[in-house]
């Protein structure tokens, strides 16, 4: 590997910025282990519908109390995204930690999944809840991670020098 060219500005936080948004990428993903919580929309602006809602016209309390069999497998299904999110945050934070921090090419390439997934991801849940607040969060939370890979990227691409 080749060494990276020294880190100027704020461009030698971006690896911070994109550690903090995988810790709370796992932080969101634990909650998918606790059903019950499915309720709370922490994206959705006050009054609109959460996922569970928009999908069965219930609460996840009347699902559990109407329909058992689906609330359970619904819970298993939830449970095994925790784990694949977790997997990924924690996975996001070590890239971001080692590889980004270091300036090493492929954890910049790696580290394109964030702003990917978060517009991916609430992209979905606006498509389920309607809910214009999923908007304005995933325009907030990719912009910042945009700038978490564009403003050190100097130090992944330094300029070659002229001969």
């Amino acid at each position: 590997m080749t060494d990276a060219a020294p880190i100027k500005g704020y461009g030698k936080y971006g690896w911070a910025i994109l550690f903090v948004f995988w810790a709370l990428h796992l932080v969101l993903s634990a909650r998918d282990f606790l059903p019950n919580l499915q309720d709370l929309c922490l994206a959705c602006a006050s009054g609109a519908q959460t996922p569970i809602q928009a999908v069965t016209s219930m609460t996840w309390s009347q699902l559990v109390s109407s329909n058992p069999k689906l609330a359970s497998f619904l819970a298993s299904t939830l449970v095994d995204d925790g784990i694949s999110g977790i997997g990924l945050a924690v996975f996001g934070m070590v890239v971001s930690l080692t590889g980004y921090r270091k300036g090493e090419k492929w954890a910049w390439y790696i580290s394109w999944s964030m702003p990917i997934g978060i517009l991916a991801a609430q992209l979905n849940v606006y498509a389920l809840t309607g809910s214009i607040m999923v908007i304005y969060l995933a325009a907030a939370f990719t912009i910042v991670s945009l700038l978490a890979l564009l403003l050190p990227y100097r130090q992944f691409f330094p300029k070659k020098p002229l001969r």
